[in-house]
């Protein structure tokens, strides 16, 4: 499912941009979602995660430069296409902002054909390239066994894991899964990967932390996870690294 969002404060832009994205996408072999938001804070208050976002940059209140800048910092795989009937700020967007695209106003289907042509081309390359990460991992079955199989995930879906009840639990966005380690072991293994420990019984997909706030880790599925005080400097130091590289 791809996760679209449009945000601008002119009802008739967002409309005719929502009718062109849905006359596109209906025709694509991808499911996909839209939604709609008047303001950059309606936006930056939403729960969702989105894959693509189409923003105008002169949005009452926070401007789309803000608001981009803002969202990317929870959602560094996000890819933005400015829309803007100014085109002196379109520097500004990709510069600052590292946008995919911008859209000069009025919008048209050509634009946005091309612009999704490009878009669904990039996404389907990421999906092919995707990490994967197997672990045996145990389960109850039907009969009230426990039996255990080796399973693959993707990365990038992987949230944490935590130890618990010795046994590791790996956390995706709606799922979990158990199987057996040690800590260490595995976070040598996921150290490739972007991940790092913040507390003796959690390792963190650094893509998905949000921001840190005294002892606690926001995650962008809202869930907060503990970072003990010892290793504080050194795990913000590591996600300030990767926030870097990751621009």
């Amino acid at each position: 499912m791809l996760s679209i969002a449009i945000c601008d404060d002119d009802r008739k832009d967002t409309d005719k941009l929502e009718t062109l994205v849905n006359g596109y996408m209906s025709q694509s072999p991808f499911s996909y979602d839209i939604k709609k938001y008047c303001s950059g804070e309606e936006l930056l208050e939403s729960s969702e995660t989105f894959v693509l976002l189409f923003l105008d940059i002169a949005l009452g209140g926070m401007n789309g430069i803000e608001v981009g800048t803002k969202i990317r910092e929870s959602n560094r795989g996000l890819k933005i296409i400015y829309t803007t009937s100014y085109k002196q700020f379109c520097k500004q967007a990709v510069n600052r902002v590292h946008a995919f695209a911008y859209l000069v106003k009025p919008v048209t289907k050509d634009k946005i054909d091309r612009q999704l042509d490009e878009i669904l081309s990039c996404i389907q390359e990421e999906h092919e390239d995707k990490e994967t990460v197997a672990f045996e991992i145990m389960e109850i079955t039907d009969k009230g066994e426990l039996e255990s199989r080796i399973k693959d995930f993707e990365v990038d879906d992987i949230f944490y894991f935590e130890y618990f009840n010795r046994k590791i639990k790996i956390k995706l966005e709606k799922e979990e899964y158990f199987f057996k380690d040690k800590m260490k072991d595995l976070a040598d293994k996921m150290q490739l990967h972007n991940f790092e420990t913040c507390h003796q019984c959690f390792l963190v997909n650094l893509r998905h932390v949000k921001k840190i706030k005294g002892y606690e880790v926001f995650l962008n599925n809202n869930d907060i996870i503990p970072v003990s005080q010892k290793r504080s400097a050194e795990f913000r130091k590591k996600l300030n690294t990767f926030i870097q590289n990751s621009i």
